[in-house]
């Protein structure tokens, strides 16, 4: 084999997607993971959203602009990140999450309406209070928008973020372990598919092997893609190895 087409073997293995590739592939980030399957209905990192308040009585908004809070509060003296702005960036809508709903332009999304994906034990129905939220990230694609939540918590919370997904006038929940934005991907019919995770291993949560991870598209019975992610360091779920089942 010539060094030219050795390198472009080389440079061809590399940019596949793992799927396609025979060993498995090391990850330390679910975020790479889910981009690296392709057919992503969302791209890149988002955008973060920021957390104006105001005081007495005190409200606090997730939003993508200044904009909402005033209209919301006209009286209230707000406190706000100084790089927040008046209005969003050109071409994108309000976004704002109040604890009670999203809104996305001038469409408002109530939590109460959800479907909700996720397991019994996770409701979405109920408000949440915006100060119990530590970070809120935002995607648009097209008509459909995504909003990514991670708690103020401790232990495994981190493992169990709100993703919020408006989709063919539809407001959806996804289950709620590693969820994230960036795992939703592409399905025929203007559909998508998202990730129902599993513990592996006895112990489950408190000790586990691996993770169990099946596509599924909203209204089917099967899953339309599995994976399977190997924690070798058994307990730790941060470091994994995964192939296409």
């Amino acid at each position: 084999m010539s060094k030219l087409t050795r390198c472009l073997s080389l440079f061809l293995g590399a940019s596949l997607p793992f799927l396609a590739q025979a060993s498995p592939v090391q990850f330390t980030d679910y975020r790479a993971f889910y981009q690296s399957l392709g057919d992503n209905l969302f791209a890149g990192p988002g955008r973060e959203l920021a957390k104006p308040c105001a005081e007495s009585p005190r409200h606090c908004l997730w939003v993508n602009a200044m904009r909402p809070a005033f209209e919301r509060f006209e009286d209230a003296q707000w406190s706000a990140p100084d790089e927040l702005k008046l209005d969003p960036p050109k071409g994108t809508p309000v976004i704002v999450f109040d604890g009670e709903a999203l809104t996305v332009g001038k469409q408002r999304w109530p939590l109460r309406d959800a479907v909700n994906f996720a397991s019994p034990q996770w409701p979405v129905g109920d408000p949440i209070d915006p100060e119990n939220v530590a970070t809120a990230t935002a995607w648009r694609q097209g008509a459909s928008t995504c909003l990514e939540l991670q708690y103020v918590s401790s232990g495994y919370g981190d493992r169990y973020p709100l993703v919020l997904l408006v989709h063919g006038q539809h407001l959806y929940a996804l289950p709620r372990l590693f969820a994230s934005c960036s795992a939703i991907r592409k399905a025929p019919g203007n559909q998508f598919s998202y990730p129902e995770n599993a513990y592996l291993g006895a112990e489950l949560e408190n000790n586990p092997t691996g993770l169990k991870v099946d596509y599924r598209v909203p209204n089917t019975k099967n899953p339309v893609a599995q994976y399977l992610l190997h924690f070798p360091n058994q307990g730790d779920p941060f470091v994994f190895e995964a192939q296409r089942q």
